[in-house]
């Protein structure tokens, strides 16, 4: 019997300063750029993609019942030719510690049993990230994952540098919280989150 593959997301999504602060930098590059990549997407930071079967979802929910750790700091983050969107990526980085790196990999070797098939990207991966493809299907899985709250994918280089001379005044960061998202195109629905 063929069972439906679906994407998966575990997310790290954040709440109240950060959120609002990413929404009103997606509003302004909407404003520039309204069919930018990642522009429609929910305000989050990607842990693990995958794919895997409708039918399993509860298992899956079984594995986000730890807590995170904490980032440490936030900052601009551009992404320049970015090898997945073709366009500079706009993003906040998450300053990330070890902890945050253990509890990706649990959370990607938790997963590995349930993946039915690789991410596709329109590209092929080098070094860590060839072998966290190979491993986990998806390339951004280890020390050189690099946790960021995604603006947009834009061509506009003066929206960008606009953005980035810009002071991100936050006061509090780690006020998010884990959710498990169902991907279908660019429809992103999430299924829980705790």
């Amino acid at each position: 019997m063929n069972t439906e593959q679906i994407k998966y997301g575990y997310f790290w999504v954040p709440g109240n300063e950060l959120e609002d602060f990413v929404l009103s930098w997606k509003a302004k590059a909407g404003l520039r750029e309204p069919n930018a990549i990642y522009l429609h997407h929910p305000v989050h930071s990607t842990l693990f993609l995958f794919y895997g079967e409708r039918e399993k979802e509860s298992e899956y929910l079984s594995k986000i019942l730890d807590v995170p750790p904490k980032f440490t700091s936030v900052q601009w983050l551009v992404f320049e030719n970015d090898a997945v969107t073709n366009g500079d990526t706009l993003t906040i980085g998450l300053g990330r510690s070890v902890a945050w790196e253990s509890f990706q990999l649990k959370l990607a070797e938790s997963m590995k049993p349930f993946i039915v098939k690789p991410i596709e990207y329109p590209n092929s991966w080098d070094g860590p990230f060839k072998k966290s493809y190979q491993d986990f299907g998806f390339p951004f899985v280890g020390n050189h994952w690099m946790p960021h709250v995604s603006i947009a994918s834009l061509k506009n280089k003066s929206f960008i540098q606009e953005a980035i001379r810009t002071p991100i005044e936050i006061n509090e960061i780690n006020c998010g919280e884990l959710a498990l998202y169902r991907i279908e195109g660019e429809t992103h629905t999430r299924i829980y989150a705790n």
